[in-house]
């Protein structure tokens, strides 16, 4: 608004933003991860992976796997929901402390959001970015390669590293924490029973919608626009709690970033700060300048949010390419910018960690000390696939 009134641009365009389809697509993946949710799809997967799998090391193994695929087709926050429920259930019949899953499902649940386009709002608005850039959006799995680099380092640091006589998620204190947020608490402790007709609902919606989006035949904002409205009409889905669902801080603020960068681009604010900074980036090899722009959206992961940092770093990738003075395709440094987005492991700042680390009470410092490995292998790992592939 103070720039309208300034008169840098005319009210049609300075609110362009909030007609993006990145912006709706989240919008919608928000409403969907709660008829997911409510469908009680994933009830009893506590009790399946108990069943069958009985060393207490291998259950937190395959609860840190299930919450990275959840966490690839919802919400952060949606798949947290749907398996802390099931992870303190475990962790009581194991007589173990409630941390010692919760580490390692906080860690999941944001790696596994960097899999797929709908994991994560960052990913949204970096494709939206490509496309104003290239007439053309990522696809669903485009994010996928090194999206798994990601999650195996994760794993790596997680799981393999305790053969080598480093122990990352057993050094936790026991007990619950107290300091339970009324919102989280309902979100984390009620575990929805499954229902069937809804859940028939969602997977026979969901899956097609998937491989149509996956393959480039339907954009996202479109299907999952599709998908919202028959789960809407059929019962899946309450109108009051899809509502409740929607993030509208976060969803006003990503649309007036999104207006604010055109802003800066047509003033040429934007091509003013990349003309001063582009003479350090182009001066670095091609695998170190995707390293310096994944770590950099790393560092305002931790500090501000994902989303945040996507929206300030896409733009710039985007701007610096356009200068010519990167010699390779802009994909290669919006990937990087992806990637770096879902780094946000370090300070335990990102919404689901908040969630996890109230219900579970882990260790703030063990948290940091294994994140800023996981950052560090899982940075690396990533930036050497986008590389290689996108370059």
């Amino acid at each position: 608004m103070f720039l309208g009134i300034l008169g840098l641009r005319e009210p049609s365009k300075l609110f362009s933003g909030f007609s993006s389809p990145a912006l709706f697509t989240i919008v919608t993946v928000l409403v969907m991860s709660a008829g997911i949710l409510e469908s009680g799809l994933l009830s009893g997967l506590g009790k399946k992976i108990a069943a069958r799998i009985h060393k207490q090391q291998n259950q937190i193994l395959a609860v840190f796997v299930s919450t990275a695929f959840i966490s690839s087709i919802m919400n952060n926050i949606g798949a947290i929901g749907i398996v802390l429920p099931t992870a303190k259930r475990m962790a009581q019949r194991a007589k173990i402390p409630h941390s010692a899953f919760g580490i390692p499902i906080a860690y999941a649940s944001i790696l596994g959001g960097s899999l797929t386009l709908i994991g994560t709002a960052s990913n949204l608005i970096v494709s939206a970015y490509r496309l104003d850039a290239l007439g053309e959006p990522f696809k669903m799995f485009d994010f996928s390669l090194h999206g798994l680099a990601m999650l195996l380092s994760g794993m790596i640091v997680l799981f393999v590293c305790r053969i080598c006589g480093r122990r990352p998620i057993e050094k936790v204190k026991s007990g619950n924490s107290s300091r339970n947020i009324e919102n989280e608490e309902i979100l984390t402790e009620n575990a929805t029973p499954r229902n069937r007709k809804k859940s028939l609902i969602v997977l026979f919606t969901l899956v097609p919608i998937i491989i149509l989006t996956g393959v480039g035949l339907v954009h996202p904002s479109i299907a999952f626009g599709i998908i919202t409205l028959i789960w809407l009409f059929s019962g899946v889905l309450a109108y009051k709690t899809a509502l409740a669902n929607i993030n509208i801080p976060i969803i006003i603020f990503l649309g007036s970033m999104f207006g604010i960068s055109a802003v800066l681009e047509e003033t040429g604010a934007l091509n003013a700060v990349v003309n001063l900074i582009s003479p350090v980036f182009t001066s670095l090899p091609p695998f170190f300048l995707i390293m310096a722009f994944l770590f950099i959206t790393a560092v305002f992961a931790n500090i501000l949010d994902n989303s945040v940092s996507a929206v300030l770093m896409a733009p710039v990738a985007v701007a610096l390419w356009k200068t010519g003075a990167v010699p390779f395709a802009p994909d290669a440094l919006l990937m990087a910018v992806a990637a770096g987005a879902s780094l946000g492991l370090v300070i335990p700042s990102h919404q689901a960690t908040i969630v996890v680390m109230n219900s579970m009470d882990f260790p703030r410092k063990r948290f940091i000390t294994t994140g800023a490995a996981i950052a560090a292998v899982a940075g690396t790992s990533s930036a050497f696939v986008i590389f290689m592939i996108w370059r």
